[in-house]
């Protein structure tokens, strides 16, 4: 079922990629770097491009909610390795809590590999656990995604890597009314 509504929303034309500053591409690639490599340039097709759909970059959605949680930036890096490609995808972002709320929370996050045609080739569902420093309300949160394996190709073009926090059917169907194609 995800694999059809991240196809949906693919194939829809509803990505977005997000327009985040230099700042947070920059400290994307210093968590991807602290984890033993560097990320690759945005327009390199030696690796799958990241997006965050539109309406799932941030957890939860209701704004009366005592934590929360959004994707504000991204990198990733691929090993070819012969017989499969390697890839791994970095997220930061920054977390919120009431006064009072809990130190810690999961969100749910999707990260899904999908080649030219919107087949989903690889997928990871985490439960993100994001924590603030004891007596802080906000804070920034890092997280590393490794070892996502992908057939061998000469090049990624067409190649996406679909992030996003809780990704529902409506999130699809939203996405594919919403006319953001970059393809």
């Amino acid at each position: 079922m995800t694999s059809r509504i991240l196809r949906a929303a693919l194939t829809g034309a509803a990505l977005v990629s997000a327009a985040f500053s230099a700042n947070a591409q920059d400290a994307s690639a210093a968590a991807l770097a602290a984890s033993g490599v560097t990320g690759r340039p945005a327009g390199d097709d030696a690796c799958p491009r990241v997006v965050v759909l539109r309406g799932a970059e941030a957890f939860p959605r209701g704004a009366s909610d005592s934590h929360r949680a959004t994707v504000s930036g991204f990198a990733r890096d691929c090993a070819n390795l012969g017989a499969e490609t390697l890839l791994k995808v970095a997220l930061v972002g920054r977390s919120a809590r009431a006064a009072g709320g809990p130190s810690w929370f999961n969100a749910p996050l999707t990260v899904a590999v999908l080649d030219p045609q919107g087949r989903t080739v690889a997928e990871r569902r985490i439960r993100l656990k994001v924590a603030l420093p004891r007596g802080k309300t906000a804070g920034a949160f890092a997280h590393v995604e490794e070892n996502l394996s992908l057939p061998p190709q000469p090049t990624y073009a067409g190649w996406t890597v679909a992030v996003g926090f809780h990704m529902t059917a409506a999130d699809a169907r939203r996405a594919a009314r919403t006319l953001t194609a970059e393809r």
